[in-house]
């Protein structure tokens, strides 16, 4: 283990040509704070990476979803000691596990101009037989197609337009794939990738 530059401790990488995905973050949400104070696990905006942080001792115990600042300016640091690095998903708590999903949905909803201009307003085809609206969980094709007809050429303005026009809950579905994506590295094509890591 080494102590890095922005005062919590990372595994070492061999790989150095490879930039660090955590040094430019400043913000997160919390999803997990044990009673006793221990590790929170957070998940970062706007890349959705999560990771463990140790708190400051006077820290308390923090609500999920709490929006925290944890970027390189140690005098703004009100709750974070230590970066710890990232965590194991398959070690995330059942109450983490619970309510990453949530979060990630709260996070989606705070940010509309990213998330219907970028991908609602913009998704096309994947293939000739598939449009990136089935990524969705529950969205195949034909539900996919009536999306697109609903969307027209002027898109919307809303999640509650969207909504209210194609019958779903966007945000959600979007939220389901965002934690799938995280849970299953694997998992292609991802939209993690190509609507918040680009440049990573």
């Amino acid at each position: 283990m080494r102590s890095d530059s922005r005062g919590g401790q990372r595994r070492h990488n061999n790989r150095s040509d490879q930039p660090d995905p955590l040094v430019s973050v400043e913000w997160c949400r919390v999803i997990d704070h044990p009673e006793d104070g221990g590790v929170i696990v957070v998940v970062t905006e706007p890349a959705m990476h999560v990771i463990r942080l140790r708190p400051k001792s006077d820290a308390g115990v923090l609500s999920v979803g709490a929006r925290i600042y944890m970027g390189i300016d140690h005098s703004r640091r009100d709750v974070v000691q230590d970066i710890l690095g990232f965590a194991r998903i398959r070690d995330l708590s059942n109450s983490a596990s619970v309510e990453l999903p949530v979060v990630i949905q709260q996070m989606i909803e705070d940010e509309p101009d990213v998330f219907i201009q970028q991908f609602f307003n913009r998704a096309g085809n994947l293939s000739l037989k598939m449009h990136a609206f089935e990524l969705l969980p529950g969205v195949g094709n034909k539900k996919a197609m009536d999306m697109v007809a609903s969307r027209g050429r002027v898109g919307w303005d809303s999640f509650s337009q969207l909504d209210a026009d194609c019958n779903i809950n966007s945000a959600e579905l979007l939220s389901k794939r965002f934690v799938s994506e995280i849970e299953d590295r694997s998992l292609q094509p991802r939209l993690l990738d190509l609507l918040l890591r680009q440049g990573e």
